[in-house]
């Protein structure tokens, strides 16, 4: 019962976040929107049981990727102007055609919900990983992946620094 609780008041935070997002027109409230549809995303995590997944989520996309955003937003000094889109038809029309997906999306899941059938036996499932056992997968089954992620963030801050010197 707490945990539907918890599910409901997080997915309105995300929501309320991801619509902060869009409609905006600071962009360091933007960012600020983003934050908090983060750190609810981080919630769902911790509620399904992945606390791992959960802290990367904070660390690596609350911790670097957002602080990029703020860096890369106070650089080209966009707080004070927002984004003025004009309201042409073709804008409207592209707004009608995505509510129109969402609305679809929503249906279809929806119905899915509808037809499926749950039964108290989830089956066997295995023992959640440890984080030992997952630094040791990364080390080395993933070992290049996690190196050229560390060069492509590397190259971002080398990026950055001669953007700001400029």
């Amino acid at each position: 019962m707490i945990e539907q609780a918890v599910f409901w008041i997080l997915g309105a935070i995300m929501v309320a976040g991801a619509l902060g997002v869009i409609l905006m027109p600071n962009t360091i409230n933007s960012v600020m929107s983003l934050l908090l549809s983060m750190l609810s995303l981080a919630g769902f995590y911790i509620l399904m049981g992945a606390h791992v997944v959960a802290l990367f989520q904070i660390i690596v996309y609350v911790g670097a990727v957002l602080v990029l955003f703020l860096y890369v937003i106070m650089l080209l000094n966009l707080k004070e102007k927002g984004l003025k889109l004009p309201m042409e038809a073709s804008t409207w029309a592209i707004g009608g055609m995505s509510l129109g997906l969402v609305f679809v999306v929503a249906w279809l899941f929806w119905q899915s919900l509808r037809e499926t059938v749950f039964t108290g036996d989830a089956g066997t499932t295995d023992a959640p990983a440890t984080i030992h056992q997952l630094a040791i997968d990364l080390f080395s089954q993933h070992l290049l992946i996690f190196e050229l992620t560390s060069v492509l963030l590397l190259v971002a801050v080398i990026g950055a620094i001669i953007i700001s010197k400029k």
